[in-house]
């Protein structure tokens, strides 16, 4: 054979233009489709029967062929209406698609796809090489090019494809799964093909598809779980094996080195014997003697009594089968397969599924058929399936309001001023405490010295007596005696007094109030509760902590209701309340920072505040939006930090608030130094602060079980009593009454 067989030559008039270039080794004994590109020139292409310049081999025409060297595709028949067809598929995202497509051209070999799938298959075909490989993807519908060629990346090919096509008179499938679900671009994709005598159809597969496409979508399933499980079969036989290396290793290592000691240890013992000679040799020498060399019988090597493993056994032991899977009856229930790709990246689902919709003749459409739905199921199948998308789908392109930004000023104003209020009062207390301390070391140093001054009397005047009753002088001693006593009364009597007096200045420095039994809830004024103490006189940082996410999860929740303008979007789904939270508060939520692992855990914190509700997991709050008065969630942390504190001195360490602290914990923990800015909260100045004032009487809320957990509140003591509706008109779905807690 000849040397240059299995590759391609090119000549230009009988001269070889280029080496032979080998065939890759996957096009070899497949039909290849020669293509020439050229710009600027006339092109002539001759099948036969002779060349038109001299080779310097021989070779057939492609006229003279025979048949097992060229692939005879037969001629297209002609559609019997005339005109060729163009089908538009509609399926909704991770429906079946692909699976749905791939079924049609297997009994439908006479239809082309026209996809960006296809264009990869092409490349992949064509040995163009991808430099991540052509099994990773971001999306089925549109695909990344990713091959480092402009053409191919830019789209380039893609709108090439799309402009020649209408010319080519052949059956085709536009796969387009977004641009088929949208109206206005269907239109667009109409407008192309309508001019060119196309016969335009749209396929639409909505709902619970057949049997058959059910069959073929478990088959597959089971395919891609069987190679997963192959795949990890393989990796960890692989690790077992090198594992099995490693300890065949060591142990040759440790048989080497033992061989290496004994030979060792047989040369010093050799050289031992053979210095000890040479010391005897010259004692004989000196002594004129003739000592001869001592011939010792070498001991034959031990074997090795560690016999060799059977490594190539267990090798084979290693390799084994992989286990066959099954699916599970779940999986067997389900209509479409998970593909390790989906049909479209998360930004383009999210922001144009609420715009899909199923095709109408009145697009353009020259006939639509509805393959697994009848025409009304399919409009209602639609309708349900965006309802269902929209409480679990992100709002890509949601933007803040005005509501929401002012809002969030007035919120961090109050707080401020409820920081520098909590740093008035401590400093007062301090203040007091100090002046208490120096009145008592004014009055216990008065006291000393009138102690010392009556002491001095008494023994005085009981020196003075005993000297007369030595005199003789018995009136004078009798005297000086009844002078003692009575000083000593006056002393009692002064002692009883400063102990008077000293009791009724502890009673004025007590308290207004006793903080630790105050029902929070039936306060007057959160600012000052007695004696110009705050009712957030006790927080610490994790209180403020608490008490910014309390608010900013309230405010964030009701924002959204707002923005979104949507009554099908009932809430915030609670996987994404991370991804609203960096959208409107341009920071990160991390419930790791918070000392727990998953969002719900963190919302636990403050579940008087907001809950998570439904087979949806909607996280609604439990207050209205339009508050008089924020000092609500002032008293709500104030009821959790003490239930905490109980639940702690009780031995609860699971009550206890771990939050992160350190540079790891990003810029929202902060310190908790007076006047600091706390959790979520920019600086901002302000003064003042609406203060809620409890209707009800303490406890009043609690009794009657949950249908009383409304507390009834004023703000400063204006209006009627306020009471949070179970209903918002505004929102439109019904909010949960309020859960008891810490209580």
């Amino acid at each position: 054979s000849s040397q240059n067989s299995d590759s391609v030559s090119l000549f230009k008039n009988g001269e070889r233009a280029c080496p032979p270039q080998l065939i890759p080794k996957n096009l070899l004994g497949k039909t290849l489709f020669p293509s020439f590109t050229f710009k600027n020139l006339t092109f002539h292409f001759n099948f036969g029967p002779v060349p038109l310049a001299a080779l310097p081999f021989k070779c057939r025409m492609l006229q003279e062929a025979t048949a097992e060297h060229v692939s005879v595709k037969p001629q297209p028949q002609k559609p019997k209406d005339g005109k060729h067809h163009v089908l538009f598929p509609v399926c909704l995202p991770n429906e079946g698609t692909f699976d749905w497509l791939d079924l049609f051209l297997e009994s439908n070999k006479q239809y082309t796809e026209l996809s960006d799938r296809v264009i990869l298959e092409w490349a992949e075909k064509s040995g163009l090489p991808r430099p991540k490989g052509y099994g990773t993807k971001t999306s089925n519908d549109k695909p990344e090019m990713g091959f480092g060629v402009p053409m191919l990346d830019d789209g380039s090919i893609r709108r090439v494809i799309q402009a020649v096509a209408p010319i080519q008179q052949r059956n085709y499938v536009i796969m387009e799964v977004k641009s088929n679900l949208l109206k206005e671009e269907r239109k667009e994709q109409l407008a192309k093909w309508g001019a060119c005598g196309f016969k335009r159809t749209a396929a639409v597969m909505l709902g619970e598809p057949p049997g058959l496409f059910k069959q073929r979508s478990q088959e597959l399933a089971l395919k891609a779980k069987q190679e997963v499980a192959d795949a990890e079969f393989a990796t960890k036989r692989a690790e077992e094996k090198r594992q099995k290396l490693i300890v065949k290793r060591q142990k040759q290592l440790e048989r080497e080195k033992k061989k290496a000691e004994k030979i060792a240890k047989k040369k010093q013992e050799a050289l031992k014997m053979k210095l000890e000679f040479e010391r005897r040799k010259r004692e004989a020498a000196a002594k004129g003697e003739t000592l001869e060399e001592e011939k010792t019988e070498e001991k034959p090597e031990e074997k090795e009594s560690e016999e060799e493993e059977p490594d190539d056994q267990e090798m084979e032991d290693v390799e084994g089968k992989p286990p066959k899977v099954e699916l599970t009856a779940d999986e067997k229930k389900q209509w479409f397969r998970k593909q390790a790709a989906p049909d479209l990246v998360p930004y383009v689902m999210s922001t144009t599924f609420t715009k899909f919709s199923a095709p109408t003749l009145d697009e353009g459409f020259d006939d639509i058929s509805f393959e697994w739905y009848p025409a009304e199921s399919c409009q209602d199948y639609m309708k349900q399936w965006v309802r269902d998308r929209k409480l679990t789908t992100r709002v890509e392109d949601l933007q803040p309001s005005d509501w929401f930004m002012n809002k969030l000023k007035d919120w961090q104003k109050i707080l401020q001023s409820w920081h520098q209020k909590q740093n008035q009062y401590k400093a007062l207390v301090s203040k007091k405490a100090a002046e208490a301390a120096s009145k008592v070391a004014v009055r216990d140093a008065e006291m000393k010295k009138k102690e010392a001054a009556s002491k001095a009397i008494v023994e005085s005047k009981t020196k003075e007596a005993a000297e007369k009753r030595a005199e003789g002088d018995e009136e004078a001693a009798k005297k000086a005696e009844e002078e003692k006593d009575t000083e000593e009364k006056r002393r009692a009597l002064e002692i009883e007094e400063d102990d008077r007096k000293k009791e009724e200045a502890e009673k004025e420095e007590e308290p207004a109030v006793d903080f630790d039994r105050l029902d929070v809830f039936g306060v007057e004024d959160i600012l000052d509760i007695g004696g110009g103490q705050p009712i957030f006189s006790a927080f610490a940082l994790e209180d403020w902590t608490i008490l910014g996410l309390r608010f900013e999860i309230h405010l964030l929740a009701h924002a959204f209701r707002r923005d979104v303008n949507d009554p099908d979007r009932a809430g915030i789904h609670a996987e994404h309340l991370a991804f609203y939270y960096n959208k409107y508060y341009k920071k990160t939520l991390t419930a790791k920072m918070f000392g727990v692992e998953t969002i719900k855990e963190l919302l636990d914190f403050i579940k008087d505040t907001v809950i998570i509700s439904g087979k949806n997991q909607v996280v609604q709050p439990l207050l209205p939006d339009d508050m008089e008065s924020l000092g609500v969630f002032a008293m709500l942390t104030e009821e959790a930090r003490r239930d905490r504190t109980r639940r702690v001195d009780l031995g609860d360490e699971s009550a206890r608030l771990k939050l992160a602290t350190g540079p790891a914990a990003g810029v929202s923990m902060v310190t908790a130094a007076a006047g600091a800015v706390r959790f979520g909260v920019p600086t901002a100045v302000g003064t003042g602060a609406a203060v809620v004032r409890p209707a009800a009487t303490p406890g009043a809320w609690q009794a009657g079980g949950a249908a009383s957990w409304q507390r009834p509140m004023t703000a400063n003591g204006v209006g009627a009593a306020y009471r949070p509706p179970t209903s918002y008109p505004a929102a439109g779905y019904p909010r949960p009454g309020w859960p008891q807690f810490g209580r």
